[in-house]
Order: C-alpha cells, then structure tokens, then sequence
C-alpha cells in the first residue's frame, strides 16, 4: 500500500502526525478495489438497513472556506442521477458491503497494532465537485482508484485528535484550533496507485479532475481509559495497596509531594504498566470495526506428521508475570511462561515446518512438555493463528 515509500519511517515520522503524499502506479491498488466491486458493493448494500452503511451526496465544490450546504441523505436508486447532476458521493462504511474489503481492513488494522476502528468510505466525483475545506476527528488516507483528484491540505493537526469534525466557516468558527490562515499547506493531484494521509485535524478540501473514485481509509482511536478503566476497576477492589490509598505521612506539602506519597504513586503506577499488556492486547482484536465478526473455532481434522503449517502475520504475544498472552478474535490464550521461546521461534518463522520439526525446538531441559507444546499448537490451530500450508 505505501510502497516504494518505507512502511517504517511512514509510522515513525508520520502517521497521525504530519501530512504525507506517497506517489504510486496505475493498477497499484487494483486488488483492493474498483468499479466492479463497487457495483457488486451497491447491490449488497441494500440489505444493510440499520447499519453504519449509508450513502450521502455533496454539492459543493471543494471551496478554500467552508460551506454551509450540508450533506443531503440519498438511496442506491438516485447514485447515477446525482452523479450526473455533479454531486460528489459517499458511501459511508462501504466495507460493511464488500466482504474483501472487510478483510482487507482488518489486515491494515493488525500490521500497525491499532487498536481503534478501521473502515473504509467510498467517494466518487464528478468533475470540479468535491467537499469544501474541513478536518476529520480521524486519521484519513485516501488512495486513489481511478480519475484524479485536486487535495489542498495542512501540514499538520490545527487541533490534534479533535472530539469532533469540524467545517472552517470563517468568523463562525470556535474552539477549532489553529485556523487555515494561520498554517502551511500542500496540494497534491492524486492519480490512480497515488496516496494521501491526513492526521487527524488536519484542515483539507478536495475535488475531482475530469471524475475520481477513490477510497478514505480511516483510524479512528480508542480512548486509553476504555482499556484501562476496567483495569483500574480491579486493582481497586483486589488490591489491598489500592483500597487502603496514599500512606499517611507527617511530611509536609511544600513545593513538592511527600516522599512517601510519591512513591506509594509510583507503585501503582508501575503495577497498572505491567498490568496494562493483556487489556492493550485485547484491544488489538476486539471491536476492530463496525461489521467485525469472529470467525468460528476451526476443528483440528487428523495431521500427518509431514503436514506442513505457517504462522499467520497476526501473531503477537506478550509476556504477563507467569503467562504468555496472545490476543485471538475471542479475547486473549494464555500459556505458560516456558512456552516463551518457542513463541519466540514461531514469530520469526519465515517458512513453513510441520509439528515434529516444532518439538525440536524444545532443547531445555526446564521447558515445556511434548504434551504441553501439542496443546498449545492445537489452540493456535483452532483461533486461526496457526494455518495448514
């Protein structure tokens, strides 16, 4: 998707951080979408009634200074006259009706351990029609399908990871941070195989040249506090250093906190960071993003010791005091912490091995069992993280 710019200096540097334009190939993203998946989408949607899925149409220009004319709802029966008549159309969640692109999401989501919603919208424009200067509460990337089209956008956030969107109406606007007079922009044509990544806030408009179907990728976060909260909820009731609060002390308050009050923070602060991988882990997996479903329990059919397996790119562990942690589309597998390495070895495995070739790689003596590594590849099996090449 970001080739040939480097997928690791593209998190580092700038995504959710700064503008960036990454310049592709016709054909580049031919995989992921087109017109007759869109065609295909459209007549599925139909039947998604009361879901997020729904189509809306603009007709506005892409203006420097926003616009008071709204988005106005429409049907699946209206797309081609609204087109015609030189309104932009969105198809908001258009994942929810393309299965493949449901997945494809779903990928993105796991290679970059995001823990928020991931979705797709689907715009196309007509020429010269696009959505007038505005910022979104959520990273935004569009790639670019087929046609063209003209983005005007800031550098940066005028308001980093906003609560809410925001239309720049000048002498209207309040709260909205940094206005677009006062920062840097870029403008860029995106062509087929071209993308776009907007972190969230960043003021943008855009409008089609000649016509542009296009799709806008989004990110958006989850609050630290849903993951934690439940946390926090438990250390206070099951821990005795939570329930009985800060030590007394005699020391005074006197440009600093007491020693022994900081340090009793310390502790439990410490506890929540060790505490905090499991919660983080199940966040990776669960509620990904609206039309998510987890996949049944996959029967473990008799293997023949020559049966060859791979990992899926999904793989993560993390170790939690005496267990290792690995987020499945349930919740969370635990094993014991001696299954460690052989974690370890699955993760960096690039080929694919069979079950035997898995038992040798137990050469400590302290470490786990036959028995034990068995029931831990047949769990892995049965959660789709271990597949049959």
């Amino acid at each position: 998707m970001l080739s040939p710019f480097d997928a690791g200096e593209f998190v580092d540097s700038f995504f959710s951080r700064t503008s960036v334009s990454v310049k592709g190939h016709p054909g580049k993203f031919d995989h992921i979408f087109g017109w007759a998946r869109l065609r295909q989408a459209l007549a599925r949607g139909k039947a998604l009634a009361g879901t997020s899925y729904n189509i809306k149409a603009a007709f506005t220009r892409g203006e420097e200074a926003g616009s008071s004319r709204g988005m106005i709802d429409a049907d699946h029966n209206q797309v081609a006259d609204l087109l015609n008549a030189g309104a932009t159309i969105c198809i908001t969640d258009i994942h929810l009706a393309d299965p493949v692109l449901c997945q494809w999401a779903q990928a993105v989501r796991a290679q970059l351990n995001f823990n928020g919603l991931v979705g797709a919208n689907c715009y196309i424009s007509p020429d010269g029609s696009g959505l007038p200067t505005h910022y979104d509460k959520r990273v935004a990337t569009s790639i670019q399908i087929a046609g063209s089209k003209r983005w005007r956008f800031s550098m940066k956030s005028a308001k980093p990871w906003p609560l809410e969107n925001a239309v720049y109406q000048p002498g209207i606007n309040a709260d909205v941070g940094t206005l677009p007079e006062h920062m840097e922009f870029g403008e860029v044509e995106l062509n087929p195989g071209d993308l776009l990544c907007l972190p969230a806030g960043a003021w943008h408009s855009a409008r089609g040249v000649g016509y542009s179907l296009a799709l806008n990728v989004y990110f958006s976060p989850r609050n630290l506090l849903f993951d934690l909260g439940p946390l926090l909820q438990r250390l206070s009731v099951s821990s005795e250093k939570w329930r009985g609060g800060p030590p007394a002390t005699l020391e005074k308050a006197r440009g600093s906190m007491p020693d022994a009050v900081s340090a009793y923070i310390s502790e439990c602060l410490d506890e929540i960071s060790k505490a905090a991988a499991e919660p983080w882990l199940k966040s990776l997996k669960q509620e990904p993003f609206t039309g998510w479903k987890a996949a049944p329990l996959l029967p473990v059919p008799k293997i023949a010791p020559e049966q060859r397996f791979g990992v899926a790119a999904s793989l993560r562990f993390v170790q939690v005091q005496d267990d290792i942690v690995v987020p499945c589309e349930t919740g969370v597998l635990k094993f014991p912490v001696a299954m460690g390495p052989i974690f370890q070895q699955l993760s960096s495995q690039v080929g694919s091995f069979t079950i035997p070739d898995v038992l040798t790689w137990q050469r400590d003596p302290g470490g786990p069992g036959r028995d034990e590594m068995l029931f831990a590849l047949k769990m892995l099996y049965e959660h789709g993280i271990l597949r049959m090449e």
